[in-house]
């Protein structure tokens, strides 16, 4: 949207909010996107249409809007879409993502499984101006597996070519897929540590789509597990709350296999960390030979 003036991105932001091509839907208008809940999951970006308005004259924008989206609504949720093209060709666009319980998603998506309270673990395929949740028709066309295995390998395409480290805390933005690279962890971990194996775990964060928050826990760490615990849950907080894009403004820690997943162990409320340890969580304080305390 950075062709447009701040007054323009408004304009368009309120002609979306208003266009009769939602009739019938529940959509929420983002900084840069419509976000379509119902009856369709849709991500129906801005970065074409604002180059398309860019130098036209303001009395033609409502029509070119409302065209634009009547025409990414149609390729979205058309019957004979690419989503029922090739198998190879559908794995090529397909990634996994991480989307909010209360998005909706599970209506279409049954498949879709929880990876911590409030956070789904789906597949998304990508389009040039929209993403889509794969529907459970589109998983058993395709197949399960193998959707997962392309979801994972091009999810890694979307590793940022930088980031900011302090002290063993990652900050990392970019796409809207940066947020879901928790869901490959291990192996960004050891492409930007060198750590191959982190018994401990990690203190991850996904305040944003776009962004994601990791501090890999180490033996006898003198930057402290707890100074990372309150980094991390200081820059989740302020992410979340400047982002259109917003997933979860918890800090988690992330367990390695065999036991795995994601559990929640504080936010901060802007004093400071209010954590929620588990008895697991305080054990390992204790392994990795730090005292530590309760906010």
């Amino acid at each position: 949207m950075h062709l447009l003036t701040t007054a323009q991105q408004d304009r368009l932001r309120h002609l979306a909010r208003r266009s009769p091509a939602f009739i019938g839907m529940r959509i929420v208008v983002h900084e840069d996107h419509v976000e379509v809940s119902h009856p369709e999951q849709l991500e129906l970006g801005f970065e074409s249409l604002s180059a398309a308005l860019a130098g036209v004259p303001a009395g033609e924008w409502p029509d070119l809007v409302d065209e634009h989206f009547r025409r990414a609504i149609a390729l979205g949720t058309a019957d004979g879409s690419d989503l029922e093209g090739p198998t190879d060709v559908v794995l090529q666009r397909t990634y996994l993502r991480l989307a909010t319980s209360d998005s909706g998603v599970s209506e279409v998506a049954s498949y879709a499984d929880e990876i911590t309270p409030g956070l789904l673990r789906v597949l998304a395929f990508d389009r040039p101006d929209s993403i889509v949740i794969m529907k459970d028709e589109d998983v058993l066309r395709h197949g399960l597996d193998q959707l997962y295995d392309a979801g994972a390998e091009n999810l890694a395409g979307e590793l940022p070519d930088g980031y900011l480290e302090g002290d063993g805390v990652y900050y990392l933005q970019g796409s809207d897929y940066v947020g879901s690279l928790v869901l490959i962890i291990p192996w960004v971990i050891e492409v930007l540590t060198g750590v191959a194996d982190a018994p401990h775990g990690a203190l991850v964060a996904m305040p944003a789509r776009d962004q994601f928050i990791f501090h890999v826990i180490r033996d006898r760490d003198t930057a402290g597990v707890l100074a990372a615990l309150d980094e991390v849950g200081r820059l989740a907080a302020e992410c979340h709350a400047n982002s259109a894009h917003q997933l979860s403004s918890r800090v988690y820690w992330w367990r390695p296999m065999p036991v795995g997943g994601l559990e929640t162990v504080g936010h901060h409320n802007g004093l400071g960390m209010a954590t929620y340890y588990s008895d697991d969580f305080e054990d390992l304080l204790f392994t990795v030979g730090l005292e530590y305390g309760t906010a």
